[in-house]
């Protein structure tokens, strides 16, 4: 009995340790082919990297989405594969195109890479395309993914007629950028920064721009109707444009040039619009309820229908308006005869 007892333990003893030595094998083996999978990586890298160098675009092209591959096998180079792709498109866009030139195609794969990359993997990265020249670039929706340029330093850059149309541009720096005549068509820009940005006869239809920075910014003859400006400052900004229908909501027109602008049925509640100039604009509809228009200048507008309870009109200029009772300015104002 006692023998077979001693055999038992002999046999589970020897079995624990075959085990021991097989977990010791397949970890030494597992860490040799993580040594080995970060050999190849590096090596693509570094072969991927001096393609970009190349004098043949095909070549070049090759070293981005090569490099497009690795961030998606290593989410740990991400952030480093995207500062490389961004300083590229920096040092290969930054001369203004000549007219009917486009952008080069090895830019527009750079770009592409970093505008729909996993940017949940972007650590430290920020995507910094500081002035550079991508007028016309083609990032509207692609397979139900959009375009992501949130928090983007974008400052100065050249986005002229591009189509971003649907693009994530939340916090992005713009300003001072020209996107004259862009596709921002649903695009979110809530909190970008939009101060003397170039945005005449840019599509910003169902835009979201809630609190975004745009003073000073020139929009005329852009379209923003039904877009979201609630708590946007547009200070000083040019206006005439047309946003029929859009949400002005508690934001700062001050000075802003809103001239001969169509804002039926648009939403300013609350809205500031100290000294604004509103002469000759298309208000029929519009609420204004609470808005500040002290000294604005509503000559010959048209606020047939418009919702004024608790509109301060101090000092309002409305000589000519259409639809307004002269007794609603109650003395604090100039009215229509």
């Amino acid at each position: 009995m006692l023998g077979v007892l001693l055999s038992s333990l002999i046999a589970a003893a020897g079995i624990w340790y075959s085990n021991n030595q097989i977990r010791d094998q397949l970890k030494i083996s597992s860490q040799e082919l993580g040594v080995a999978r970060e050999g190849q990586i590096t090596d693509r890298y570094t072969k991927a990297v001096e393609n970009l160098g190349n004098d043949a675009i095909d070549v070049r092209l090759g070293g981005i989405y090569a490099l497009q591959r690795i961030m998606q096998d290593a989410p740990r180079d991400h952030p480093t594969i995207a500062d490389v792709l961004a300083a590229y498109i920096r040092t290969h866009a930054d001369k203004p195109l000549r007219e009917g030139e486009d952008v080069p195609a090895d830019v527009r794969a750079a770009l592409t890479v970093l505008a729909y990359r996993d940017t949940s993997h972007d650590d430290y990265f920020t995507l910094d395309l500081r002035n550079t020249r991508l007028a016309g670039i083609e990032l509207q929706e692609r397979r139900g993914r959009t375009a992501d340029l949130s928090g983007a330093d974008l400052r100065g850059a050249d986005l002229s007629g591009a189509n971003l149309r649907r693009a994530h541009l939340l916090g992005a720096d713009l300003t001072g950028a020209n996107l004259h005549g862009a596709d921002l068509r649903g695009a979110d820009l809530s909190g970008a920064h939009l101060r003397r940005a170039e945005l005449s006869k840019t599509v910003l239809s169902d835009a979201n721009l809630h609190g975004a920075d745009a003073r000073s910014a020139n929009l005329r003859g852009s379209d923003l109707a039904n877009a979201d400006l609630v708590d946007a400052d547009l200070a000083d900004a040019d206006l005439r444009c047309f946003l029929g229908g859009a949400d002005l909501s508690g934001a700062n027109l001050f000075e802003a040039d809103l001239s001969k602008t169509y804002l039926r049925n648009a939403t300013l509640r609350g809205t500031g619009m100290i000294s604004a100039d509103l002469s000759d604009a298309d208000l029929r509809g519009a609420d204004l309820r609470r808005a500040d228009l002290i000294t604005a200048d509503l000559r010959g507008a048209d606020l047939t229908g418009v919702d004024l309870r608790g509109a301060d009109l101090t000092g309002a200029d409305l000589l000519g308006a259409h639809g307004v009772a002269p007794d609603r300015c109650l003395g604090q104002c100039r009215s229509a005869p």
